[in-house]
């Protein structure tokens, strides 16, 4: 075991790497309130780029706050076998990040980019309709400028970025605003985080397995007060599993994140154009060559959650020219405060926008023990097989505790305990 604070160098940064470079055969790592001659008033860690994990490693952060600078376009942490530079990333294994005590990753004050593939940058980018109007946005339509009445997407397909308008930087958001970042790896875990306002996804997992991810409080939202504006930062999903992965344990999630809390996302797009490992323009950090990755997603377990999206869903299950099977949901409490009606429980497939729906898409799918507190509750929008849900209890009166969207959406599911508050 050794702690970084032993390794003092030039920049944050650095210090962790060289302690990391140096771990000892136990491979732990020990990264505890920041100590150092230079700036002793700052207590906390600020880093410029990601930190990467070799194999057989296991930071334990102690009572510590890491935090982007607003120089760092990069994830907090993420597997070293994957980014530029690895088009094809080898397996890795055993690796570990354990957070003892409150344990902060925070984004940086401006952050560079922000939002996922889809979302192009821009600064200012305001979330309020008003200032949209004000900067007079160039994306909003002349009528709906001089109305008054945006629609849903003059809000949300733009993101706060400094890099907007920087020709020599990527305009879209890509995998490097995603919080923690694990592709390929084997025999993981991460737990006891508290993660804020990351600059995309919390934590995404791509082909991962044999794994934990516990004991993780987001606080986050889709928006940001910067400079005296409340800015736009789309797409801060909180923990999203992946193409590939397996054999994953979830639990003991709490919180607020702007988009899903957890997402099931096996997407295979019905026409893709090829991407090499650590493209830009993408949310997945490996290659999409799919008839060299695994497609489903199976084998997961998501238990004890209590939190809310501000827009989304707490739960999503999404496959796409995919199978999502062997999942087991259990506990969950739609957290979303009175007042706040967005957003929706659990979200069960969807209506082909990403991809065609299967009909055995979901199967060996059981839901227990649920409390939904949204506009809408159970929504089976794709095709379920072979599965249970049981023990759901719908709050909101003005919507069904379980839409099917449909005829022929459930085959061999049975239902029990479903209770509809009354109106």
């Amino acid at each position: 075991m050794i702690h970084a604070n032993d390794y003092l160098c030039q920049t944050d940064s650095e210090t962790i790497e060289r302690a990391i470079a140096n771990r000892t055969e136990d491979g732990i790592v020990v990264i505890s309130p920041r100590v150092s001659p230079i700036e002793p008033e700052r207590t906390y860690w600020l880093i410029d780029r990601a930190i990467l994990l070799p194999e057989n490693t296991t930071i334990v952060l102690q009572n510590c706050k890491i935090k982007l600078s607003d120089r760092c376009r990069d994830n907090f942490f993420r597997s070293a076998n994957c980014g530029f530079g690895f088009p094809d990333p080898a397996p890795i294994r055993n690796i570990h990040i354990r957070g003892e005590g409150l344990c902060i990753l925070e984004g940086a004050d401006h952050p560079r980019a922000s939002g996922d593939s889809s979302k192009l940058q821009h600064n200012p980018c305001p979330h309020h309709p008003a200032d949209i109007i004000a900067i007079d946005a160039d994306w909003v339509p002349e009528e709906r400028k001089k109305s008054g009445h945006l629609d849903f997407w003059d809000v949300h397909n733009h993101s706060y970025g400094t890099d907007a308008g920087n020709p020599d930087e990527s305009q879209w958001g890509d995998w490097r605003g995603i919080g923690i970042l694990f592709a390929r790896a084997e025999q993981f875990s991460i737990s006891g985080l508290h993660i804020v306002e990351s600059h995309g996804w919390g934590i995404s997992l791509e082909d991962c397995s044999f794994g934990r991810v516990e004991k993780i409080d987001f606080d986050m939202r889709m928006h940001k007060e910067i400079d005296g504006m409340v800015m736009n930062m789309e797409n801060q999903d909180g923990i999203d599993i992946r193409n590939g992965c397996h054999h994953i344990t979830i639990s003991d999630i709490t919180g607020e994140t702007g988009d899903d809390v957890i997402a099931l996302t096996a997407i295979v797009p019905n026409v893709e154009t090829y991407h090499p490992g650590g493209s830009l323009r993408s949310t997945h950090v490996m290659h999409n060559d799919w008839s060299r990755r695994e497609r489903d997603i199976h084998d997961i377990i998501i238990r004890n959650v209590t939190a809310f999206s501000y827009l989304c869903w707490v739960l999503r299950l999404l496959p796409a020219n995919t199978k999502i099977y062997n999942i087991v949901i259990d506990g969950i409490i739609d957290a979303r405060p009175a007042g706040h009606p967005n957003g929706g429980t659990l979200l069960l497939g969807d209506g082909g926008g990403y991809g065609d729906n299967q009909p055995e898409s979901m199967v060996g799918v059981t839901i227990s023990n649920v409390v939904c507190n949204s506009s809408t509750a159970v929504t089976l929008a794709g095709y379920m097989k072979d599965s249970v849900i049981t023990n759901v209890v719908n709050r909101n009166p003005n919507t069904p505790v379980l839409h099917v969207s449909r005829p022929d959406g459930m085959t061999n599911v049975y239902t029990a305990g479903l209770v509809q508050a009354e109106k």
